[in-house]
């Protein structure tokens, strides 16, 4: 079951890869669909892969999710630190978006899916 999110958050999710099934991008999208009828505003970044799959949703999209180097890379996090979100799904897990988090701050519920219970973070 995909957990529910209050009403008045700001979610980010992070999808910075293709999808491998058509079903997973379906799932995903419903689940944003959803969040944005409760009153949740979800804001997604996006690389250029994973774009495609989020044509026509209720979500702000950041088409910059790869960003390359170092300068980029500091922008990229200090954007999403000024974001200020309640709660970010990684999609993903990759070593990029894990490391994010070490930098984002203040560290916000980190998720590694739409299922998943916050993690805990060693760092905050």
């Amino acid at each position: 079951m995909i957990k529910q999110e209050k009403a008045g958050r700001h979610v980010l999710i992070l999808r910075l890869l293709s999808f491998e099934a058509e079903a997973e991008a379906v799932r995903v999208r419903e689940w944003i669909e959803a969040q944005a009828e409760r009153g949740t505003q979800v804001t997604l970044l996006a690389a250029s892969p994973s774009l495609p799959a989020f044509q026509g949703v209720s979500a702000t999209i950041w088409p910059d999710g790869a960003a390359n180097g170092l300068l980029r890379l500091l922008a990229l996090v200090r954007r999403i630190s000024w974001g200020s979100f309640s709660d970010i799904y990684d999609l993903d897990n990759s070593r990029r978006t894990r490391a994010f988090r070490w930098f984002v701050r203040p560290c916000p519920s980190w998720h590694s899916g739409l299922d998943e219970k916050p993690q805990k973070h060693k760092g905050s």
